[in-house]
């Protein structure tokens, strides 16, 4: 990756450009602010910043320039936070052709390079061997056409131990990287025995959100075959929780349409996108995480879940809601006719899908109606059941007016007093791991998070240029820690040149290394003083470096105490004397300050 492409996508986005994508931004003062995109809050302290070209969280502390930014909310690479982004810009991106550039690959890139590779070979095996052609019969009898069979890119895995990596050895591929790329299995550590983890299966790659193939989804085709869907494990490419089979595909329409729904499976997401409904995606082998969702959010802020309709499907579903909530994300829910999953339906019904998405209905009031078909309100214990299971329900829901609505239901519905749904409600203990009790802390603990008096000490150096340049010798490299010394290295180096002018931006001029850090700091004291003075922050500063150096002070005699007793116990007199002076010179130190 060369900086000249870097300096070029900088040259032409800016940091709102890129967040306002994502965030709704509102002008407060010299920076924008917005609700964080990583994690849920109702007060907004997410900072985007103009003047230093950054935005971060104070509430989970994550944010940074455009390429962090990207990285974070796109849950991608650097590499693939540039193709975003030189997309969005019109950057064209010669160096990924430049063979010198190939030649200096790291693993990461290899592996993508290694699963490119084996979906072309799998490709190969469906279009042009005989067993491939059987496999592309029963794709069609699934009513997939030969479309969506190449524009997701299908393939099919030999029935053998070793031909895919026979082929793959050819390629210039080690045993240990197939091994370790999870498409070969081994029984020993010498790696000298290996065979194919795919054999005699259909192949459903697994694209990352921005395109690159990271894993397969494996689908038995034959009775004897177990499991039925084989997934590739975790590798340095593939983290199932940070994926979405089909999102590459569907982020346009996500973002036209403000919606995406979620089907469970492969084959429903390639018949969905095949009827039109193109706003589709599913998780990649695991149950809905919250991470998916965060993914998700940024494109829309309303997910439509299409879950099978037995009890594992009906779970999944509502833990999906209670995931959205805590994202305040709304939530519907689509109910296909006669049970049937959206694969099977649109090959029946081919387009008439698209009406069922737009007729979803909320998930509440889904729910809901579940509940009382499932278990009738003929009996008491009949209709205790619905109010077991409704209760903890209520306490995910957000808005008051919806819960009050959905009393009032209740007690119609089931021959309660409103009182009484009430009262149950009230004296009802959630269990400790449910989530609307977890959520609760989570945000306690992600809004306590506290910076370092160091920090905000560099910050407002930072900041107060004409006041830090004549305190900074107050402090020596000593009070930083080794993460925050190259930082004051740099404001010392500055304010100690006789050329300096307070009137610069002094973040400017750091190395590119530790310039987004120093930015964060300056940003900090923006959010957290606002408009003081110059006389406030000299104040603010004398009394850090004041706190900064009684903790030194302490922590120091504590140390010097704790050796002077080891000194007694082995009788060294030469040490103990030794660290007496030491924490004589240590008391004079302190009391001269």
């Amino acid at each position: 990756m060369s900086d000249r492409t870097v300096q070029d996508i900088k040259d032409r986005l800016t940091i709102e450009d890129v967040v306002g994508q994502y965030v709704q931004l509102k002008k407060v003062g010299r920076s924008l602010k917005g609700l964080c995109p990583f994690h849920a809050e109702k007060t907004p302290s997410f900072i985007v910043s103009p003047e230093k070209q950054i935005a971060y969280c104070f509430g989970c502390n994550k944010g940074g320039d455009i390429f962090s930014f990207v990285q974070e909310v796109e849950g991608t690479d650097f590499a693939g936070a540039i193709k975003i982004l030189a997309d969005k810009a019109g950057v064209e991106m010669k160096t990924f052709q430049n063979p010198q550039y190939k030649q200096q690959k790291s693993q990461k890139e290899k592996f993508l390079d290694l699963y490119e590779q084996v979906t072309e070979f799998y490709e190969k095996q469906l279009w042009k061997t005989e067993k491939g052609k059987k496999v592309l019969e029963y794709l069609k009898n699934r009513g997939i056409s030969e479309d969506s069979i190449k524009l997701f890119r299908l393939g099919f895995s030999p029935d053998s131990f070793d031909e895919t990596y026979n082929y793959l050895l050819q390629k210039g591929y080690t045993k240990k990287e197939l091994v370790q790329a999870g498409l070969a299995m081994s029984k020993e550590t010498t790696m000298q025995k290996i065979y194919d983890r795919f054999r005699g299966r259909l192949m459903f790659p697994i694209f990352d959100n921005i395109g690159r193939i990271v894993a397969f989804g494996a689908r038995a085709l034959s009775k004897d075959q177990d499991p039925k869907y084989l997934n590739s494990p975790e590798t340095l490419i593939y983290h199932k929780s940070n994926v979405l089979y089909g999102l590459s595909f569907a982020k346009t329409a996500i973002k036209q349409t403000a919606k995406t729904v979620i089907v469970e499976g492969y084959f429903d997401v390639i018949a969905s996108y095949q009827a039109g409904v193109k706003n589709v995606v599913a998780s990649s082998g695991t149950a809905l995480t919250e991470k998916q969702l965060r993914i998700l959010k940024p494109l829309s802020n309303e997910i439509i879940l299409s879950f099978d309709n037995d009890m594992a499907g009906q779970d999944a579903a509502r833990r999906a809601f209670e995931i959205a909530q805590n994202l305040e994300m709304d939530t519907k829910m689509i109910s296909v006719p006669d049970g049937k999953d959206p694969a099977d339906y649109v090959k029946e019904h081919g387009n008439e899908f698209g009406k069922i998405v737009d007729e979803a209905e909320s998930y509440s009031e889904y729910f809901y109606k579940y509940l009382l078909s499932t278990y009738g309100t003929d009996s008491l214990a009949a209709r205790k059941k619905i109010l077991n299971e409704i209760i903890p329900f209520f306490h995910l829901l957000k808005s008051s007016v919806e819960k009050d609505e959905y009393v009032r239901k209740l007690a119609h519905d089931l021959d309660f007093k409103e009182v009484q749904v009430y009262d149950e409600i009230r004296n009802y203990k959630l269990p400790s791991d449910h989530p609307a009790r977890k959520n609760d802390d989570a945000m306690v603990s992600v809004s306590s998070a506290k910076r370092h008096p160091e920090e905000i000490l560099l910050g407002l150096y930072l900041e107060f240029p004409r006041i830090g340049s004549f305190l900074i010798n107050e402090v020596s490299e000593d009070y930083f820690s080794d993460e925050l010394k190259p930082i004051y290295k740099v404001i010392h180096g500055k304010y100690n040149d006789d050329s300096f002018r307070a009137d610069t931006d002094v973040v400017d001029e750091f190395p590119h290394e530790i310039k987004e850090k120093a930015a964060l700091m300056s940003l900090y004291i923006n959010e957290k003083y606002g408009e003081i003075t110059e006389e406030e922050a000299e104040n603010e500063i004398k009394a850090l470096v004041m706190l900064i150096a009684k903790h030194r002070y302490t922590i120091g005699r504590q140390q010097i105490l704790s050796q002077l007793i080891e000194a007694e116990k082995t009788q060294n007199q030469a040490l103990r004397i030794e660290l007496l002076q030491k924490l004589d010179k240590l008391n004079s130190e302190n009391k001269a300050k």
